[in-house]
């Protein structure tokens, strides 16, 4: 297992105020400061009235800083459904599930619709998916909405990065899921759902996980195939996903311990032992600690997940917004009317923001406060060594890309009664992880640390919520127990992957 490093994200501001002409009022443009570097997205918290009213939008780590005051009022958020930074737009419901999209840009709200959307859902930011009160699926964009009556009322819908509508519908033994593509109604595939389930929060690449009645089980999105179930012999209160995708941490009912469950093994790999009964879970972004709320207290224990190892307690309410770990490793807590910070790794107290908790707090990574760089009206140069990390990127992701093209191939031989292809050939392979880094820099001092049997770690760039990670790998290797021999060889922490990261 490896825990994420990161230094704290250093923002500067610069003085004076810019808003003029269509630019909402306030806003006062945001320079990179820590890494001497502009490439990468800022740090930023959007804070809004609980009850509703004026949002703002402040640097991270300096909450004492206004970067930008929205030029009209927002209703209260309920929720937010997703941030798309092409945009500079972010989605959110109200208390009565009516969504609203916060435009950056132009420092307006207005609502997506007038009705309730329930269940709303957003795969990326821009479109919400939902049901109206008749069971007809809704889409919602800023150019069109999108309506479809399915076969029964649907009682949930999924949407997927590649235009993909899971649609799922029907009571009891009865219950159904149908994948379509809008804006077409031609339903291309379905399956049968368990009788009694509820989904995990988020879905990993290819995979929406189920608690059901025994257990837990994945569903392949791509090919409607569902995975080997992991039996428990308590109800699962609650469980999350890991955001590296390769475990699943499961609450069940009642107990004083935490089953990690190996996303790839569909097996229980560890447990970890909690100072008492939690009733709710919630990750950092990042992966570097998991929040667990203990049952019936305003109170919640911070688990290490690089050692597993419970930190300590930290008191603070649980809501929708807050507790949140931010992208320095600080942890915001809701401590009466105040949001305290401590320190992820001793949980002291690092800062506080009076009055904090009477707002809605949501951190996210956006470069789109930032003036005009005078180096763009300069000559193009190209970066060899970013172009490496790029290529390795779209190498990555080609190999990713074939993985599932053979996943899909399989499934359809296995329903057509055909042979699957040989396994060996079909699998791509595992994946040795040594760290996940918001700084480039210091991923590539650590890759120039680790080799193994003459071969050097690579960096792999991606991204989450808009935000690069660099990653620090080695591999892919034909089998788990290889990749887990060279990471043992490498005398670092580690974990694997199978196929890409």
């Amino acid at each position: 297992m490896a825990k994420l490093l990161t230094r704290p994200v250093a923002l500067g501001l610069l003085l004076g105020a810019a808003a003029c002409g269509g630019e909402p009022r306030g806003l006062v443009p945001v320079t990179a400061a820590g890494s001497g570097s502009q490439s990468g997205p800022d740090a930023l918290v959007l804070r809004a009235p609980l009850t509703g009213g004026t949002p703002h939008v402040y640097s991270y780590t300096r909450l004492d800083s206004v970067v930008w005051t929205g030029a009209s009022d927002t209703p209260a958020i309920d929720r937010v459904l997703g941030f798309d930074a092409d945009a500079g737009t972010l989605l959110a419901v109200d208390a009565r599930e009516r969504p609203m999209r916060l435009d950056l840009r132009a420092g307006t709200t207005e609502r997506v619709s007038a009705t309730p959307v329930l269940n709303a859902i957003s795969g990326d930011g821009a479109s919400v998916y939902g049901m109206d009160d008749k069971g007809n699926v809704v889409r919602l964009t800023t150019t069109a909405s999108w309506t479809y009556k399915p076969p029964r009322p649907a009682r949930s819908v999924y949407p997927e990065d590649d235009g993909a509508l899971l649609v799922v519908s029907g009571r009891n033994a009865d219950t159904r899921v149908w994948k379509l593509f809008p804006p077409e109604s031609k339903i291309v595939d379905s399956a049968r759902f368990p009788a009694t389930w509820r989904t995990l929060p988020d879905e990993v690449g290819e995979r929406l996980y189920l608690v059901v009645d025994s257990g837990l089980v994945g569903l392949n999105t791509r090919t409607l195939d569902w995975t080997r179930p992991v039996g428990f012999d308590d109800p699962i209160a609650q469980a999350v996903v890991s955001p590296s995708g390769d475990r699943v941490f499961v609450l069940p009912d009642s107990s004083r311990r935490l089953v990690v469950v190996d996303r790839y093994r569909d097996a229980v790999a560890d447990r970890i032992t909690l100072p008492g009964v939690a009733s709710d879970l919630r990750f950092d972004p990042l992966g570097r600690y998991l929040l667990a709320r203990e049952a019936g207290r305003d109170s919640a224990w911070v688990v290490a997940i690089g050692t597993y190892r419970v930190l300590g307690a930290v008191g603070t309410a649980w809501r929708r917004d807050l507790p949140f770990v931010g992208p320095d490793g600080a942890i915001a807590l809701a401590q009466g009317k105040d949001v305290t910070f401590v320190d992820g790794e001793t949980l002291r107290p690092t800062s506080r923001v009076s009055g904090g908790a009477l707002d809605f707090w949501y951190p996210f990574h956006w470069n789109g406060f930032r003036p005009r760089a005078s180096s763009l009206d300069q000559p193009v140069s190209f970066n060899l060594a970013s172009a490496d990390s790029a290529r390795t990127a779209i190498d990555a992701a080609a190999a990713d890309s074939a993985a599932r093209a053979a996943q899909r191939a399989d499934s359809l031989a296995a329903r057509q009664g055909a042979a699957p292809r040989d396994s060996a050939a079909a699998r791509v392979g595992y994946i040795v992880s040594f760290a996940a880094l918001l700084s480039e820099s210091r991923a590539q001092e650590l890759a120039s640390q680790i080799t193994v049997e003459g071969r050097k770690a690579r960096i792999v760039v991606s991204n989450r919520e808009s935000t690069p990670i660099y990653r620090v790998v080695l591999g892919p290797y034909p089998t788990r127990d290889e990749a887990d021999r060279v990471g043992r060889a490498s005398q670092h922490t580690y974990w694997v992957y199978e196929a890409t990261p």
